[in-house]
């Protein structure tokens, strides 16, 4: 629903998000069972990135990005500007002098599932941003949206307050309701991970920590008509 601005909503403590940095958007995704992340036509503007912060949520009017200036004014430190411009969306909604400003405001990052522009200078600056797509055009600013309402970026369903981190691999979203029970799972696997990879280099099977060693052959017995 257009017309609503809200500017309070219930934030996580700073302490629970600083403990999910180092933790992989693709461990988040195992951790929610498959879940959790965006699709993969929301991708980063620069290689070697890294958002993580408080999800702040525009919902635009196609092809106007009035509400996300709006939004600019109203950003606390560490939030990550939500917006969701809409699939149908043909224009550069969020640019680098709106970047400049979000800056400003201590903004960790920025992600939509409409277009952005400027992106040579946003990438100079390296300023930390995942989108669809890339397009020149400048959007309107005349019809209000909405701020801090669940949005839809990337298959998600993103309200304000939730957890945001994205990384090379994506977007993941943790719903702040279940973000400690996500975060003592992932820093579980975390360790897992790590401990996998030292095995690997050691020999060992991938997944062997997890099913043993002859898991492969378990997994496809019956299944297949192997020939030697």
């Amino acid at each position: 629903m257009y017309g609503q601005i809200n500017h309070h909503f219930k934030r996580p403590a700073p302490s629970l998000v600083e403990q999910f940095a180092g933790i992989w958007t693709s461990t988040i995704a195992d951790t929610m069972g498959r879940h959790g992340v965006m699709m993969p036509e929301i991708r980063p503007i620069f290689e070697d990135i890294r958002i993580l912060g408080v999800a702040f949520t525009v919902l635009n009017y196609p092809n106007d990005n009035i509400t996300t200036h709006k939004a600019l004014t109203m950003l606390q430190p560490g939030d990550v500007l939500v917006v969701d411009d809409g699939r149908e969306n043909n224009t550069g909604a969020f640019g680098h002098n709106m970047s400049l400003q979000a800056r400003n405001r201590g903004v960790a990052g920025y992600i939509t599932n409409g277009c952005m522009r400027d992106i040579r200078m946003l990438r100079a600056e390296r300023f930390a941003a995942f989108c669809r797509g890339i397009c020149p055009r400048s959007a309107q600013k005349n019809t209000p949206g909405s701020i801090n309402v669940p949005v839809q970026v990337g298959g998600l369903v993103v309200s304000p307050g939730d957890i945001v981190i994205g990384d090379d691999d994506g977007v993941a979203v943790i719903p702040l309701a279940v973000a400690e029970e996500v975060l003592k799972k992932a820093r579980s696997r975390m360790d897992m991970e790590h401990q996998q990879a030292q095995d690997i280099k050691d020999g060992k099977q991938p997944l062997e920590i997890i099913y043993g060693d002859s898991w492969v052959d378990a997994r496809l017995e019956g299944k297949v008509q192997e020939n030697r």
